[in-house]
Formats: structure tokens, C-alpha cells, sequence
């Protein structure tokens, strides 16, 4: 096979998806296509030696999931490079979809998609998303999301106030332009983010789920609203829709929009498990988990990196401590907790109710209400780590083998 091709194997038993996937797929110069008709579980341990050679394994999930997670398990056993592409029938449930992604799989599509959608996620799942980066002639944006190990910790705080320090510094009579930057809020029931901002609800994600919009650049120029502090700011709908109405090709392609015409695009994500979270995951540079430093918190922190690292295991996830100043000598409860998180707690947000809370009501930054504020000063800081850490990433990509 010609290095450039990309390997995919089907196992499915069902003769109509296979002739559909031999058609979409089979006249692909670059796509080698191998059928295999049997279920994931008969397979045994052919698949898991599959998983050794082959870039992607397409397959057709059972009734009975637990074969298939079984099957999933020993593919995962042999640390295989192999993606794998649930595609299932149309009754499939959520919880269903979520236990198949906790178990390895990239992406759970149902059989009715349409050929392009199928096409462009198969496209997606076979060519390595860093090598297309690398590849691509077009600027690419950084994805930074932000998600909460639980409610009240202020991870939309730390969204918000971070996308507008990535803008630059503050400067009053300062010539030099802001950053682009996008902040998006992907909590579509829930989300909060429009309140902060001093903007409406913005009924965008809500048409692209209800009419099936697959979002382009006329759709991000229509949809991201400048909110006073001059920040572009793509907001929640103000009703509540159901979380899993909108499709992980959608929000892969939103992504992919944005990031071409931002230099940061910053995700609000929601605490629910969804699947069209796995190309945000995809996409992501790095993630920040914003937790207080409470036992229940931190487990739940840990389980949450886990789920992450399973959508993509190279994303960097950082802990955030909100609500709680760095001490100055770690107490035996915070060494513990950076055990449990298998990462030093390096990001410290200090509790500062009073300018929070005015900034809030104002619908302001916090740099604009309360610029010497502690709380301020620790998401400046936070911005321009990231900045740094960016940086020093994009540097070793483009020289591997220089040691600093």
C-alpha cells in the first residue's frame, strides 16, 4: 500500500451498507477499503491485530452492546493506532453512544446521514488532525475550551474574562490592534454567557440544529455578535433545545470555520455528555477544567479528564482552582488532590465575589470593571501562559529535534 493511502476496514453483516460504503468510498484513490462481513465480536482477535495496521475500522454495532464492548476492550488492549466509526441504526440511544465513545470509539454516526456527511466524517477520522494543520496553507486558530468539574465554579467567568484578556493588553492610547478572538458558547441549554457579555440570546445554534445548517463563513458573519467590550461573542440560544439536536459534522465544521478567520477561539462547554463534544475535543488545543479543591470536585475533575483523554489523547488538560488562593506551603488535602489529577495544580483563581459580581451585572470584563483586582490579575496571567505555552508548541512542532 502506497504510504499516502489510508487504510479502513468494515465489519458489518449488513449486505445494503456495505454496497453503500463500497460506493462512497471505494472510488477514493487515496482510501483502501477492506470488507469484513461478521460482527465487531466474531472477529475475535482479528480485529485487534487490525487495530495494529489499519487507520480506521468502521463498524456496525449489535443489539447487544455488551459484545461489542467487550470486543472494544481487547482492541484498546493492544494499543492499536486505528480510529474506530460506530455506524449505527437509527433507534440508537445517547446513553448508548456515550458508553460505545467511553469505550475507544471516535465517533457513533446513525446509517441515516446522508453520503456527504459520512464522507466528510470518515475524511475526518483518517487524516490526522495535527498533519492537517501542518499541511493546511490557511492559518489555523487555536481552540481553547473550557469546561467545569461542577456547577458554580465559574468556568463561564474564566471563559469569558480569558477570551478578552487573549485580545491583548489593556493599553489606553495603544496603536497596536486586538487579537482576534472568538468566544463561543456551546452550552445551548444552560449557557450564561450572553448575560456576561451584555448581548441577547443568539438564536444561531438553534436554526443551524432545527434546519440541518451546515455552517460556513456567510453563517459565522451573520451569527457572532460584537458585544460592548468590542469581543466577538457567539451566544446560547435563550430556550431550551435538546442537547444532542445539533451533529458532531456541524460542530466540526463551526469549528473549522472560526478557527480560520480567529486567531482564539474560546469554547464555553456544557457539563452534559454529548456526543458533537468529541470534535470540540478533536479540535482543541488545550482545555481548561475549572474545579474548586473539595474532594467530590476533584473526582469528579478526574473523571472528567478521563472521558477527555479518550476523545483525544494527546489534548493537554489543565486543572484550574477557582474560588481559592495558591498557598504558599501545598497542605496534605492539596497534595493529594494533584495526585488524584495526576498534574501539579498550577492555576489558581482567588474567590472575589464583590468585582465578579459587578462585572456580572455590568456585562464587562473584569479589566474594565476592577483592573488591579486579584482575580483579574490571575486571568491575565493564565492568558498570557497560554500564549507562551502556544508558542513554545507551534516552536518544537516546527523543530522536533532541538532540546531546550
Amino acid at each position: 500500500m502506497n504510504k499516502n493511502e489510508k487504510s479502513i476496514v468494515l465489519i458489518s453483516e449488513d449486505s445494503a451498507l456495505n454496497q453503500r460504503l463500497d460506493s462512497l468510498l471505494g472510488a477514493e484513490p487515496s482510501l483502501v477499503l477492506n470488507q469484513c462481513p461478521a460482527t465487531l465480536a466474531q472477529m475475535n482477535g482479528k480485529a485487534q491485530e487490525m487495530a495494529q495496521s489499519t487507520d480506521l475500522i468502521i463498524f456496525r454495532p449489535e443489539a447487544d452492546l455488551e459484545r461489542d464492548l467487550a470486543a472494544l476492550e481487547g482492541i484498546r488492549a493492544t494499543g492499536g493506532q486505528a480510529r474506530l466509526l460506530a455506524l449505527s441504526r437509527g433507534d440508537v440511544s445517547l446513553a448508548q453512544a456515550r458508553r460505545l465513545m467511553q469505550a475507544g470509539v471516535a465517533e457513533v454516526v446513525p446509517d441515516t446521514v446522508d453520503d456527504t456527511e459520512l464522507g466528510q466524517v470518515v475524511s475526518r477520522l483518517t487524516v490526522g488532525r495535527r498533519l492537517t494543520l501542518a499541511a493546511s496553507p490557511e492559518p489555523q486558530g487555536a481552540v481553547i475550551a473550557v469546561a467545569k468539574a461542577r456547577g458554580g465554579v465559574g468556568a463561564t467567568t474564566l471563559a469569558a474574562n480569558l477570551a478578552f484578556a487573549l485580545r491583548g493588553p489593556n493599553r489606553r492610547f495603544g496603536k497596536t490592534p486586538p487579537r482576534p478572538v472568538v468566544l463561543v458558547d456551546l452550552d445551548v441549554q444552560f449557557g450564561a454567557v450572553a448575560g456576561f457579555v451584555d448581548l441577547p440570546p443568539n438564536e444561531a445554534l438553534f436554526r443551524m440544529a432545527l434546519d440541518g445548517i451546515e455552517p460556513d463563513s456567510f453563517f459565522v458573519e451573520q451569527s457572532v455578535a460584537e458585544a460592548p467590550s468590542g469581543l466577538p461573542v457567539l451566544a446560547a440560544p435563550e430556550g431550551f433545545m435538546p442537547l444532542d439536536a445539533l451533529r458532531p459534522a456541524q460542530i466540526a465544521r463551526l469549528i473549522s470555520t472560526l478557527r480560520a478567520r480567529f486567531d482564539f477561539v474560546v469554547i464555553d462547554l456544557p457539563q452534559a455528555m454529548v456526543d458533537w463534544l468529541v470534535p470540540v475535543l478533536e479540535a482543541a488545543d488545550r482545555l481548561y477544567l475549572a474545579c474548586d479543591a473539595s474532594v467530590p470536585c476533584v473526582q469528579q475533575a478526574r473523571r472528567l479528564i478521563d472521558f477527555y483523554h479518550e476523545a483525544n489523547m494527546a489534548l493537554p488538560v489543565e486543572v484550574v482552582i477557582s474560588q481559592g488562593r495558591k498557598p504558599l506551603f501545598p497542605s496534605r488535602r492539596i497534595t493529594e488532590a494533584a495526585k488524584v489529577l495526576e498534574q501539579p495544580l498550577r492555576h489558581w483563581l482567588p474567590s472575589d465575589p464583590k468585582h465578579a459580581t459587578e462585572a456580572m451585572d455590568r456585562g464587562r470584563p473584569l479589566a474594565q470593571v476592577a483592573r488591579g483586582a486579584a482575580l483579574t490579575r490571575a486571568i491575565c496571567h493564565l492568558a498570557k501562559d497560554l500564549t507562551t505555552r502556544l508558542a513554545c508548541d507551534v516552536q518544537t512542532s516546527r523543530h522536533p529535534d532541538e532540546r531546550s
